[in-house]
């Protein structure tokens, strides 16, 4: 019996330690999702600078993927907008290569982008000046494509700690 309870004991903390990551408490109007705290508002739509005004209100930032859990974290976000039936909407991402023409980097960080799959679709970004910003897209099925700034989405806010 004891063995039993001692195994037992082993499976639980190896099971405990598998995302390697604290349980994470968002405070109102932040959810947790994927280990994250997001604000989507799929309603307010509006040019990337206006939405990240909105964000940044709200102590946020767009939306930024970190480097480690990145691929888990956005297969979670995709998740979470087809369960909550959000994902009819176009939403902006914290992504710009406003600064130098064809480097993509994270708003909120400075961070380079990863281009490519998983997550550019085919042919984005696809080199156009005026093109400068970076949105998740329905008709892309989400992948993400190169966008004018001033096109009018909607907004994922990431809570900055």
């Amino acid at each position: 019996m004891m063995a039993i309870r001692c195994a037992l004991a082993i499976v639980l903390i190896a099971l405990s330690s598998v995302k390697g990551q604290d349980p994470v408490e968002c405070i109102h109007p932040y959810v947790e999702v994927g280990g994250r705290c997001l604000l989507i508002d799929p309603w307010v739509k509006g040019s990337m600078e206006t939405i990240r005004y909105m964000c940044i209100y709200h102590s946020g930032d767009l939306l930024w993927l970190d480097d480690v859990y990145d691929c888990d974290f956005y297969r979670a976000l995709m998740d979470h907008l087809h369960e909550n039936k959000l994902n009819e909407h176009d939403y902006w991402l914290g992504i710009t290569d406003e600064r130098h023409e064809g480097i993509w980097r994270y708003l909120k960080n400075d961070q380079d982008v990863r281009m490519g799959a998983p997550y550019w679709a085919v042919n984005n970004p696809d080199g156009s000046e005026a093109e400068n910003c970076a949105a998740m897209l329905t008709g892309n099925a989400y992948y993400w494509a190169d966008v004018k700034c001033d096109s009018e989405y909607s907004g994922i806010c990431r809570y900055a700690k």
